[in-house]
C-alpha cells in the first residue's frame, strides 16, 4: 500500500483527478515493476488548459531497488511523446521539413525541432504522429509512410528513448518518413505559420538542406531522429 501526500496547494477535487489520471496511473505500473514504492508526495501539478487533465506532474517518491538500496525519488511526469523526422527529396538531395518555435525553458525563441507532440489519451503513437504532422508540417500523411524508427532500433524493446532519464518519465517514439518533392513544392513547404493560442505555441515550418539543418540543432530528439534515420537507410542498402 503506497502512502499519498499533496502539496497544500493543490485541491481537494484535484486529488482523485491526479490518482486516476492515465499518465501517472501508467507511469505508476511501470516503476512498480521495478521498484518498490513506499510512498509518494505530489509536490505539484499542471493541468490543460482545456479540462482538468494534468499536463505535468512533479513528484517525490520514497522507493527502493528490490534488494532494498534507495534511488532518487524526484519525479516530473509528463508521459510519452512522439517525434517524425520529414525527409524530402529534391532533385536527388535530402532536405529536413522542421518548425521553429518559442522555447522559454531553454531560452530560445525560436527552437528548431522536427514535428512532435505529447501522447494522447488513445495512447496510439502512430495516429498521434500523423496528427502531428498535420497541424505541425501541414502534411497530411497515410499510416503506410511512417517508418517506424523505435520499433527498428529497440526490436520491441522499448517504446521510445528516454528524453532526460534523471528527472522525465517521457520517452519519445520516433518516426521518419520520406517525400519525393519538386523545387515548387520544397519552396510552398518554407515559411508556413501556424498559431494554437490555446495551447500557446506559434509555430513556423521551415525547410533545410539534411546536413545544414543538423549542425543547427540543439533539440536531442532532433539529432537522435537523424542517427537512426541513416541507420536504416543503411539496413536498407540505401545511402543519403
Amino acid at each position: 500500500m503506497i502512502e499519498y501526500s499533496f502539496a497544500a496547494e493543490i485541491a481537494e477535487s484535484d486529488k482523485e483527478v491526479v490518482l486516476n489520471s492515465r499518465i501517472y496511473t501508467e507511469w505508476l505500473a511501470a516503476s512498480q515493476k521495478k521498484f518498490k514504492v513506499q510512498k509518494v508526495h505530489f509536490a505539484s501539478v499542471d493541468f490543460l488548459r482545456k479540462g482538468r487533465q494534468p499536463l505535468f506532474i512533479k513528484l517525490e517518491a520514497t522507493a527502493t531497488l528490490p534488494d532494498g538500496r534507495p534511488v532518487h525519488g524526484i519525479v516530473l511526469v509528463r508521459g510519452n511523446a512522439v517525434g517524425i523526422l520529414v525527409v524530402l527529396r529534391c532533385e536527388g538531395k535530402p532536405y529536413l521539413l522542421l518548425v521553429r518555435q518559442p522555447r522559454f525553458a531553454i531560452s530560445e525563441q525560436g527552437s528548431l525541432e522536427i514535428p512532435a507532440g505529447i501522447l494522447d489519451w488513445t495512447g496510439d503513437y502512430r495516429k498521434v504522429a500523423l496528427s502531428e504532422l498535420e497541424e505541425e508540417a501541414q502534411i497530411k500523411a497515410d499510416d503506410s509512410e511512417l517508418i517506424d524508427l523505435m520499433e527498428f532500433w529497440y526490436k520491441g524493446a522499448s517504446e521510445g528513448f528516454a528524453a532526460s532519464c534523471g528527472l522525465l518519465d517521457e520517452r519519445i517514439r520516433l518516426f521518419a518518413i520520406e517525400r519525393e518533392v519538386t523545387p515548387e513544392q520544397l519552396k510552398s513547404m518554407d515559411g508556413k505559420d501556424q498559431q494554437y493560442t490555446e495551447e500557446i505555441e506559434w509555430i513556423r515550418t521551415e525547410v533545410l538542406p539534411y546536413e545544414e539543418a543538423g549542425h543547427q540543432f540543439v533539440d536531442g530528439k532532433n539529432l537522435i531522429a537523424m542517427f537512426l534515420y541513416e541507420r536504416w537507410l543503411k539496413s536498407q542498402g540505401r545511402s543519403l
